[in-house]
């Protein structure tokens, strides 16, 4: 069973995990999963995007299991218990650096879309010195103040959903039907473009040891996840209403341009809004995931210092951001961050599963 060693002034309250799940999960692609989905069932795939979404709860269901039987409540112990000292600290490693490319994404992501949409005649070296200097003071704060981020980077973006409202004005009900016109093989290949874009609530398997009350907390979680299946399918519904599909196919930033129709006669260019209020959305991911990562090393070696590793994390983060700027780079990263997610959710994560029932069910039966 869960036996935490974190201190209790270091811990947040159960109702955080809402925040924190589906802040996670609220990056970058958010803006173009429209135009990848909608190669398999075209304007249905927002069936698949409900699925994908109510599947997610299965996995979390997989993931509280083997917490209950860690002994500090994460998948390090776990690591450590079940593997041995030299392959367990082996697999921490490979999390760490899963999770320290999975919080380089989104920053290299949106510099490009701010470089697009907004500063085209600014370096990309320039928007990286200024957002590494705020998520290394954010991540130095330590997990409270990174969960009071991610609170507000949920509370605050959710104000942009009432523009969904100005965009019923423009909807065609006829980009729907017909419903069942695709089979499940469509779905399918819906469903596997749409299953990235839930992922990032794996942290919890890092962090999980700093909640308080766990057994109440799960609730949270749950509705977390719930709440990130309602948007995507939310956005998902919007944009098939609002696009045709031969048009959807050829946007790169779906609802950026979805959103840029938006005028106000104070305010002309609304889209500007949406952009620099998304820098509230992918805070929480990049500092939850490079958190993560330097958790992952210091338990493994706990004679490195945070701050030191947190800075060496953040020089390489500038460094890739500045100097790495091809369009086969961002490819490239694209396809590390989806495959090694896919493969983390779908085949590590019930794989784990598996040998932690087994190991249970042996050790009751000695």
């Amino acid at each position: 069973m869960m036996n935490s060693t974190v201190k209790e002034n270091k811990m947040v309250s159960p109702y955080f995990l809402f925040f924190l799940m589906h802040s996670v999960q609220s990056g970058v692609l958010v803006l173009n999963f429209q135009t990848k989905i909608i190669g398999g069932a075209g304007h249905n795939a927002w069936f698949s995007v409900l699925a994908v979404g109510v599947f997610m709860h299965v996995i979390f269901l997989m993931m509280l299991y083997i917490l209950k039987h860690s002994s500090a409540g994460d998948i390090l112990s776990f690591h450590r218990e079940v593997f041995g000292k030299v392959l367990g600290g082996m697999l921490n490693f490979i999390l760490a650096i899963y999770f320290s490319i999975a919080s380089l994404f989104p920053l290299y992501t949106y510099i490009d879309i701010l470089q697009i949409w907004v500063f085209d005649g600014i370096a990309s070296w320039e928007f990286s010195l200024l957002f590494s200097v705020a998520i290394l003071y954010v991540v130095a704060g330590g997990f409270r103040v990174i969960t009071a981020i991610a609170f507000w980077g949920v509370i605050i973006p959710s104000f942009m959903l009432f523009s969904i409202f100005y965009l019923f004005n423009y909807v065609e009900f006829s980009y729907l039907q017909p419903f069942f016109k695709h089979g499940l093989k469509d779905h399918f290949i819906s469903a596997k473009e749409a299953a990235p874009m839930f992922a990032g609530f794996e942290a919890i398997l890092i962090y999980f040891p700093f909640i308080k009350n766990k057994e109440k907390s799960q609730k949270w979680g749950h509705l977390g996840l719930l709440y990130t299946t309602f948007l995507y399918t939310l956005i998902a519904l919007m944009s098939f209403l609002f696009f045709s599909a031969g048009k959807l196919e050829q946007l790169t930033w779906p609802t950026l341009t979805m959103i840029k129709i938006i005028q106000f006669p104070f305010l002309e260019r609304f889209e500007f809004i949406f952009i620099f209020t998304w820098l509230l959305v992918i805070m929480p991911v990049i500092c939850i995931y490079l958190w993560s990562a330097i958790r992952c090393i210091k338990f493994t070696i706990p004679r490195i210092k945070p701050t030191y590793l947190l800075i060496c994390l953040v020089a390489i983060f500038h460094f890739v951001n500045s100097e790495l700027l091809d369009i086969e780079y961002y490819r490239i990263l694209e396809d590390i961050i989806i495959y090694s997610g896919l493969s983390f959710l779908f085949g590590y994560v019930p794989l784990i599963f598996l040998i932690s029932v087994v190991r249970n069910k042996l050790g009751k039966s000695s």
